[in-house]
């Protein structure tokens, strides 16, 4: 049994799917997915529905997996009223037109409605962060960061969900001493060209989203041994 971590798939089944069998991903084995499952890929649907369907792959929400959640019902509302998606508020408009949801939200309202709310009811029980010991090492996975939060003797418990999820984190920034602090959210390559498709070490902090929706790869860290796999995109590169 091993127990492995990946972030920001943003629609990528094709990757994904290569790294499962990279990783040789069996039911013995967990997998926590560190956030952003839908939007900006080709496949969002169909990735979020492989997910739902093992009981040992657990989302962690980000930023993008909110969004969905947030608007969920009106999509579903919009699959019986077309009309009603035409006067959703701003924050509707900026996730469909300036961040990759319109496919997410055409490919939604083309499932059957059983499924939508499958995927409503999956999406209700949203998990923010998850902490875990391995072989006396302690992780805490969370998908952004720790925002304005991030200072010593903090307690994960007390930061607001916007942190969570949106902030922006520096590659040491990791208040906790005995901890091992795991997030994605930022690209790696925004960190610096010479960190494009890998995964960043900092102070007690790994940096997992190697960019594969920006045509980098899809980094895995396998934390039993902190061995890294990574599985080449398919879509162009932006850098």
């Amino acid at each position: 049994m091993s127990t492995y971590v990946i972030s920001d798939l943003h629609g990528c089944l094709e990757e994904f799917e290569q790294m499962l069998e990279k990783i040789e991903f069996s039911e013995y084995d967990e997998l926590y997915i560190d956030g952003d499952v839908c939007d900006r890929g080709k496949y969002p649907m169909d990735l979020l529905r492989l997910i739902m369907a093992h009981d040992n792959m657990h989302l962690i929400f980000g930023n993008h997996d909110m969004w969905l959640a947030q608007y969920t019902a009106d999509l579903i509302q919009g699959k019986k009223d077309p009309g009603h998606l035409f006067f959703m508020n701003m924050d509707f408009q900026n996730w469909m037109h300036n961040n990759g949801g319109l496919i997410t939200a055409d490919q939604f309202m083309d499932l059957d409605y059983p499924v939508c709310y499958d995927i409503q009811n999956y999406l209700e029980n949203k998990k923010l962060y998850q902490e875990l010991t391995l072989r006396g090492q302690k992780f805490l996975i969370v998908h952004a960061g720790l925002g304005s939060y991030c200072k010593a003797g903090i307690r994960i418990s007390d930061i607001p969900e916007n942190e969570l999820i949106w902030s922006h984190i520096g590659i040491d920034d990791n208040p906790f001493e005995d901890v091992t602090m795991i997030v994605g959210h930022m690209p790696t390559f925004l960190y610096g060209r010479q960190y494009a498709g890998q995964i960043v070490h900092g102070k007690n902090l790994l940096h997992i989203d190697c960019g594969c929706v920006f045509g980098q790869t899809l980094g895995c860290l396998r934390l039993d041994d902190m061995k890294e796999f990574y599985i080449k995109s398919t879509y162009p590169s932006v850098i």
